[in-house]
């Protein structure tokens, strides 16, 4: 079984228990680094430590899932790893990275008025939003997608790039300040992840319950352990995917409705002092 990674140098390689450095990985992760650190430079402006960590962080556990031996397991091996590395993709690095940006920052890249800021504004409203992270979570896990797009490393590539890119699209209507790019805010943010959460469990049946293999790419891969056949993995994979992508945004959900709930408990009672300090007076 040959893994097209796409970092990999020698993408015709058979697997090996022995570390394979994949350069790529961290050259990727030197120019996103670069990139956040050198617009700081070119601005003027010091760098927000609390933000530099955010950013490091997304930039590390990017690198971690996609070095050796997540990278390459999942690519073509065990649909288990392939579905932890989508959700860290997606629910841990996306919004790492989104958080870590300030806002005079995303001004600077996505200027008003830019065709780069009519794009983003239109693709982060949260009707679109929500439409565009579910066709990428649907479209790249099909079979035909799978064993289509896999075998290639310019394919391995497109997926992992249209999961992070989805991702960043998804979480920025949620987490982002910004009203005039479609930020949303308490209840509509907490049904927006909860549409998510409801949509993301039918892929997952699909794969937790499905008796055949559905993936001819991990059904062709060599067992890497005795016992655990590709139908076993690709049902943990349905089972990692509801319980720990729905368990993390049923979390921030919880979150930020709490929060939402004690903001909204705060202005009431301030309008009820207001009403008797006026009454009184």
């Amino acid at each position: 079984m040959n893994v097209a990674w796409w970092c990999s140098s020698n993408p015709g390689q058979v697997w090996t228990w022995r570390y394979t450095p994949f350069v790529g990985v961290w050259l990727a992760a030197a120019a996103l680094l670069g990139l956040y650190l050198g617009a700081h430079r070119r601005a003027g402006r010091p760098v927000d430590p609390r933000l530099l960590r955010r950013w490091v962080a997304g930039v590390a556990v990017m690198a971690v899932v996609s070095e050796w031996p997540l990278g390459a397991l999942g690519a073509g091996y065990l649909a288990t790893v392939g579905i932890g590395r989508y959700i860290a993709l997606t629910f841990v690095v996306a919004p790492l990275l989104l958080s870590a940006i300030p806002t005079w920052l995303l001004d600077r890249w996505l200027p008003h008025g830019s065709a780069r800021w009519t794009a983003t504004r239109w693709l982060t409203r949260w009707p679109v939003a929500l439409l565009v992270f579910n066709a990428v979570l649907f479209g790249t896990h099909l079979p035909v997608a799978i064993d289509t797009l896999k075998v290639y490393q310019v394919g391995s590539f497109a997926v992992d790039a249209a999961h992070l890119l989805a991702g960043l699209v998804w979480w920025f209507p949620a987490m982002r300040r910004e009203a005039d790019r479609g930020a949303i805010r308490e209840p509509l943010r907490a049904f927006y992840l909860f549409a998510s959460s409801i949509l993301m469990f039918v892929p997952a049946t699909f794969l937790a319950f499905s008796p055949l293999p559905l993936y001819g790419l991990y059904e062709l891969a060599p067992p890497l352990w005795l016992g655990f056949d590709p139908v076993r993995d690709q049902q943990l994979a349905g089972v990692l995917m509801n319980v720990v992508g729905g368990l993390a945004l049923w979390t921030v959900i919880a979150i930020g409705f709490m929060r939402w709930a004690r903001a909204e408990e705060r202005a009431d009672l301030e309008a009820r002092r207001a009403a008797g300090r006026s009454a009184a007076g």
